[in-house]
């Protein structure tokens, strides 16, 4: 198969995706002083997806931070479900979760995966960084009725919500009246596009009460070359593999090059597996087999190159650097879940998302 240039992700169907990630993160000159929602994505069935921003200039630790997700479900005034993020986010780019039965185009870009992730537009939603709130959307202990908050385009039932760029902080007051045309811009139900990124405008001034400001032009160049890579094949196949296989190769192996006039980092992460009618498997980050702690419906994948083999989860972990043009060559390799575990007799899809960024 001839390599092809990836630029945004698609959908393929298969027993295991690959997709790729291009990314520019840009820091802006004033820059948000910690994470908040940046989409709400509540479309057709289960395509729910929820998408945090980092503007703040530094790599922020999910787990270190004990960040959560609070859902509020039907105008609950107590938490429903919480949801504790893992991972980390660097700085400039987004961590997205979603349903586990979303769309695979919803999916090419999650983080993390939960069923909670499952909202209808009347449930209140709260990002937390340890016990501080730093992000609400809704209004916890209102049920606004099947219609949900606001009207359309921003309504907050069937469309795909997106934060204005100007918006540089979250909503941290829960209990006020909620309007989502006041901070967020809406799409079409099933808008998968915005995923993947986020910008903001932090060029809006204030002033007033004996007080003076003046505006200074800035520009930033990006060069075409800033961030490209060619991903060999669309589509790894593990074949038929009984539960409780271990370390076994997918064909054809992975090639990414670097179509960069620049040298680039290679990022890789992998999502939790589903056969679309119910069973799922959780990604593990770790060494353990069936033989000692892996447990039931928890998997494994890794990516071998020329000997060393890396284990991935659902947060991005470094793969190689490579030079402008070089290349490096990957096999997917696999540890199904565990002898009871769900997905038996059915075929288990998952992703593996590559992502590459530049230097200056």
């Amino acid at each position: 198969m001839n390599p092809r240039r990836v630029r945004q992700l698609g959908s393929i169907a298969g027993a295991a995706l690959i997709a790729a990630t291009v990314c520019v993160p840009i820091v802006a000159a004033a820059t948000p002083t910690d994470l908040f929602i940046s989409e709400y994505l509540e479309g057709s069935s289960a395509n729910k997806a929820l998408e945090i921003y980092n503007g703040t200039g530094s790599t922020i630790d999910l787990t270190a931070g004990a960040y959560a997700l609070d859902f509020y479900t039907n105008g609950s005034a107590t938490v429903s479900a919480s949801v504790n993020l893992l991972g980390s986010v660097p700085t400039g780019l987004v961590w997205t979760i979603a349903n586990p039965s979303a769309d695979p185009a919803i999916l090419a870009w999650a983080n993390a995966t939960n069923a909670a992730v499952n909202f209808n537009g009347n449930d209140t939603i709260v990002l937390r960084h340890g016990a501080t709130v730093i992000d609400v959307f809704g209004q916890i202990g209102v049920d606004p009725g099947l219609l949900g908050w606001g009207v359309d385009p921003t309504n907050s039932v069937d469309n795909d919500l997106v934060r204005k760029a100007p918006v540089t902080a979250g909503d941290t007051n829960g209990l006020d009246v909620f309007n989502p045309a006041d901070e967020w811009d809406g799409f079409a139900t099933d808008t998968f596009t915005n995923l993947g990124s986020h910008t903001i405008d932090t060029s809006g001034g204030g002033g007033g009460g004996g007080s003076d400001n003046g505006a200074v032009g800035a520009t930033v160049t990006v060069p075409s070359s800033a961030a490209c890579i060619e991903i060999s094949t669309s589509a790894v196949d593990f074949g038929t593999l009984p539960l409780g296989a271990e370390d076994q190769p997918g064909t054809p192996d992975v090639t990414v090059t670097n179509c960069s006039g620049l040298g680039s980092d290679i990022y890789a992460h992998g999502t939790d597996a589903a056969d679309g009618t119910g069973a799922a498997w959780t990604l593990a980050d770790t060494s353990a087999t069936c033989a000692d702690v892996l447990g039931v419906d928890n998997y494994r994948l890794g990516l071998e190159q020329s000997g060393s083999e890396t284990s991935l989860g659902t947060t991005n972990k470094l793969l190689e650097s490579l030079a402008s043009g070089a290349a490096g060559t990957h096999t997917a390799r696999i540890w199904t879940a565990c002898p009871g575990s769900s997905g038996s007799g059915t075929t288990m899809s998952m992703q593996v998302v590559f992502l590459a960024t530049t230097g200056a």
